[in-house]
Order: structure tokens, then sequence, then C-alpha cells
């Protein structure tokens, strides 16, 4: 087992894990569909939008990704990353509320 640094816990900046606004939405790892290398992007209007990902595939390292360029062609430089056991790789703007919720806790 890895030991994850804090880094990797997840935050949630508001007590009810929607921005504060309401504007809350769920979405499982399994329903993505990554691109060819692996990775999803997930983008958002504005800092008003919390995104929840459930899963039951580990983080096995995440961080801030310098200079990226998706196999899709989507620039990703700058944005927070989660790189999941399965091989799957999420990326998101670090101003989205994200919460990666792992199913087997």
């Amino acid at each position: 087992m890895i030991d994850a640094p804090e880094t990797l816990q997840p935050f949630v900046p508001h007590a009810d894990g929607d921005a504060g606004n309401g504007n809350a939405i769920s979405l499982s790892l399994a329903d993505l569909l990554p691109d060819s290398g692996g990775a999803i992007v997930i983008e958002g209007d504005g800092l008003d939008l919390s995104v929840r990902i459930m899963t039951d595939e580990p983080v096995i390292d995440a961080g801030v990704i310098d200079s990226l360029v998706t196999a899709t062609g989507e620039d990703v430089s700058g944005h927070a990353f989660f790189a999941f056991s399965n091989g799957t790789t999420l990326y998101a703007p670090r101003e989205l509320d994200l919460l990666i919720v792992n199913l087997d806790i």
C-alpha cells in the first residue's frame, strides 16, 4: 500500500460540499471516457460549481501539471491532476471545487 501524502487528501472548502450555492454534480469515474492516453479533462464555467468524482480506484499520484497537451489536443498546463491505479488521469482547473470520493472507504 502506498502512503499518500497530505496533498492527496480530499479537500472540501464548504461544509455542504457544493461551493456554497447548490451547484454540485457527482460523476462516476467509471462512466467517464478517457482519451487514448488515459486522460479525462473536467472543465467548469466559473468557480460556482462543485464536482464530486466517485470511484473505487485509489489515487496514486496528484499535483499540478506544469505543461501537457492531451492526446485529444487539450492544453491542461497548470491544471490539477489525479492519477488513478487503473491508468486514468483526471485533469481539472485548480479553481474548480473538486472532491474525489473513494467508495471503498
